[in-house]
């Protein structure tokens, strides 16, 4: 499994866009939220898996929308030929998965779907917009609307699984957006060890030893 660092240095080799950094991050906040929460209520996840995953699932978006091609497939032949198997299978299966087992593919999937850019919407939401952007013929629209179906059950299973609602994952679009490594410290205070492997990075200006001034310790409280 790469680093944190290996992660940021491969988002700088394949020159990702700002506009799809900040998206990845916020679905690896997303993701890694989920995560802690289904660890909490005794399932087998393994949260550095998918905080990894989460940052590297577009890493080849940008080669996509430049050239044509799955960029979920390309994603995953690249980071196999890296040596990174594990992640590979994840970012392959962000878009569609290979079933409906709960683990850390149906993390990832799931929480690339509740971010719209860089924010963290509903899946109605999330789909509009896909639509209104990729529904040009009804042969795509009747596709993202099978797409939207199937995420509705993804989300039961998950939210069901969790000790959170998916209601409750709006509350990290108060999360300050220069902090888009932070995935819940304050949040996640038994979780560190996955945590503390931000220190020291400064990305694009992003700082993580710097304080982040807003309470959220409340943020996930029924």
């Amino acid at each position: 499994m790469p680093s944190r660092i290996q992660v940021i240095d491969l988002l700088r080799a394949r020159e990702m866009p700002q506009h799809i950094l900040r998206h990845s991050m916020v679905v690896r906040m997303v993701a890694v939220v989920i995560a802690h929460s289904l660890l909490k209520q005794g399932h087998t996840i393994d949260v550095r898996l998918v905080d990894r995953s989460a940052m590297l699932h577009d890493i080849c978006k940008i080669d996509a929308i430049r050239n044509g091609g799955d960029h979920a497939l390309m994603g995953e032949m690249f980071l196999m030929e890296c040596g990174y198997t594990d992640v590979a299978d994840i970012v392959g299966q962000h878009v569609r998965l290979k079933s409906l087992d709960l683990n850390e593919a149906m993390v990832v999937n799931y929480a690339d779907k509740r971010v719209k850019h860089d924010k963290v919407v509903s899946l109605p939401e999330r789909f509009v917009d896909l639509m209104n952007r990729y529904g040009t013929d009804e042969v795509r629209q009747n596709r993202i609307l099978g797409h939207y179906l199937d995420v509705v059950k993804i989300e039961k299973i998950v939210m069901s699984s969790c000790s959170i609602d998916e209601s409750m994952l709006d509350n990290l679009n108060l999360i300050p957006g220069d902090y888009p490594f932070y995935g819940g410290e304050g949040l996640l205070r038994d979780h560190r060890p996955v945590e503390s492997q931000d220190k020291d990075i400064d990305f694009e200006r992003i700082n993580q030893d710097q304080p982040v001034l807003v309470d959220k310790g409340n943020l996930f409280r029924r």
